[in-house]
């Protein structure tokens, strides 16, 4: 007959109070280090796709260069666009539906900044002031130094 096979235990004092409170806050620990890290990565990625802010630098820069040497600024449509004549071209910057638009000429016209909410313009001396709110409530402001051809 076949005696079934005993293993012998050596410590029988069992799971203690204590090592469950520290196995309980080394846990606590680590799920705390989790949350945070997907808090921080969920925010990381949220600022990560938003093009918002390039989409903003790229217009600043787009715009600016066309305000150096004008030879005359006004601005029309209670605020929401400005005409800009510059070297015998006449431009305009307007707001059509959710589109910021540039017209060269009034002939035609070219998407400068997408996904906007409103636009307003205001000229002050060499000053230009740029306001527009994004359709994910996103306000930019910017002011432009303007340099007339003498």
């Amino acid at each position: 007959m076949c005696v079934p096979y005993q293993m012998k235990i050596r410590d029988q004092s069992g799971y203690t109070l204590l090592e469950g409170i520290l196995h309980l806050a080394v846990f606590m620990l680590f799920a705390q280090v989790v949350a945070s890290t997907m808090w921080w990565m969920t925010n990381a990625e949220a600022n990560v796709t938003d093009t918002t802010e390039t989409e903003w630098a790229l217009f600043i820069q787009y715009a600016d260069s066309y305000l150096t040497e004008v030879d005359s600024i006004a601005v029309h449509d209670n605020s929401k666009g400005i005409t800009i004549e510059k070297n015998e071209m006449k431009y305009k910057l307007e707001s059509y539906q959710n589109v910021i638009r540039k017209t060269k000429n009034m002939d035609g016209h070219e998407h400068m900044l997408v996904n906007i909410e409103s636009f307003f313009v205001e000229v002050i001396g060499n000053s230009l002031r740029m306001r527009v709110v994004f359709l994910n409530d996103v306000e930019k402001e910017h002011v432009f130094y303007v340099t007339y051809a003498r």
